[in-house]
């Protein structure tokens, strides 16, 4: 990572999220769904996008965070006073000819079936992060939706080593394994080279690295991202950093990531020889009512209690192994799976209520 210019450590975290914002068509079956006939549901309709949902959860958990997006000019304002009610400091730009993104989810127990239109979400540039924001961030969020989306995906390894030039570390959420599948692990891999953390769950790991073993993806994907948290729904998470057990000791490079999608040691995100952070956390016990956005909201946790404690300038996490750098990681994890139990048990992938804390404070949000 290049070196950053000199920050104001007194500055509180800032974390830029840009991505995908959606209207969530939400449709809960009384029954199972009848084909060429009625079923009863119940349906609702809110605020949605797995970028803005992990913005607006890190805004609910008192982390000052920016998000970057689009939406069609006539739902703007809308978009906007929804993430300014989870604490969130909007820069959505407004298309005049496309329509904003629209979700159908289809709730049957704990499953999810999605029907997607992304709408103005399709025009969604890493471009449109500007060096503005980067300059007072400290960390950069953000999905697979936008790289599958249709964008060069050389403006997404640019837009990470932009980052790091600012000295911003960099997190990705895969976000579809159907995309992967469609478009190619190797195509993921390339347009995320060089990010510090990644947030799969277990069928987008598997599609990223051909293995079904959840120690063996994780031990995988470490040797490109510094960071690894695996979601496993029920089963909790699942967090590695560092080489994998059995990497060469030289270089630390061991597998290989998906249908030819080959890590050396010298690559961007390839990690040490040091030896690697293992440790699983459970997830809490709640009764779900829906489970859309946990993923989102996990990630939010996770980042929120990374940084916990840290100012601008400060690198909550390095490449290399370390006590301390278990320590936060057993934080952030705890984080991650407490935010996505508050997530399961209210209806929606937002936080419910309106933020009424002070972003300048870096204190947890009230909800009302």
């Amino acid at each position: 990572m290049s070196s950053a210019p000199p920050a104001d450590l007194h500055l509180p975290v800032r974390v830029v999220v840009f991505g995908d914002v959606f209207d969530d068509i939400i449709v809960k079956p009384t029954a199972p769904v009848r084909s060429d006939t009625d079923t009863l549901a119940g349906i609702e309709r809110r605020p949605g996008g797995s970028a803005a949902n992990t913005a607006a959860w890190l805004g609910a958990l008192g982390t000052q965070v920016d998000f970057v997006g689009r939406t069609n000019l006539a739902d703007t304002v809308r978009h906007e006073t929804a993430l300014r009610n989870s604490g969130v400091t909007p820069h959505l730009l407004g298309e005049s000819t496309l329509p904003t993104g629209t979700i159908v989810v289809i709730v049957e127990g704990n499953t999810r079936t999605m029907l997607t239109e992304r709408g103005a979400n399709a025009l969604t540039s890493p471009n449109d992060v500007s060096d503005a924001l980067l300059q007072v961030a400290t960390h950069l969020h953000f999905t697979g939706y936008t790289i599958f989306s249709g964008q060069p995906h050389g403006d997404f390894a640019r837009l990470i080593s932009r980052a790091h030039e600012h000295g911003v570390t960099v997190s990705v959420d895969p976000a579809s394994s159907g995309f992967i599948a469609d478009h190619g692990a190797q195509t993921f891999l390339d347009a995320v080279a060089g990010a510090d953390i990644l947030f799969p769950n277990r069928d987008e790991a598997m599609a990223l690295t051909g293995l079904s073993d959840d120690a063996a993806m994780v031990d995988a994907l470490t040797e490109h991202f510094a960071v690894v948290a695996l979601t496993l729904g029920r089963s909790g998470a699942l967090i590695g950093a560092g080489a994998p057990a059995g990497a060469d000791p030289q270089t630390g490079a061991r597998a290989q990531l998906g249908a030819g999608a080959q890590i050396s040691a010298d690559a961007p995100g390839a990690t040490s020889a040091t030896p690697g952070i293992r440790f699983a956390v459970p997830c809490q016990p709640v009764e779900p009512r829906d489970t859309t956005g946990a993923g989102d909201a996990f990630n939010a946790g996770f980042l929120a209690g990374l940084f916990e404690g840290s100012y601008a300038g400060e690198r909550p996490f390095s490449r290399s192994a370390s006590s301390a750098l278990e320590s936060r990681l057993q934080t952030a994890a705890s984080r991650g799976v407490a935010t996505a139990a508050r997530a399961i048990e209210n209806v929606g992938a937002r936080p419910p209520g309106v933020v009424t804390h002070h972003h300048g404070l870096n204190a947890p949000g009230a909800l009302h």
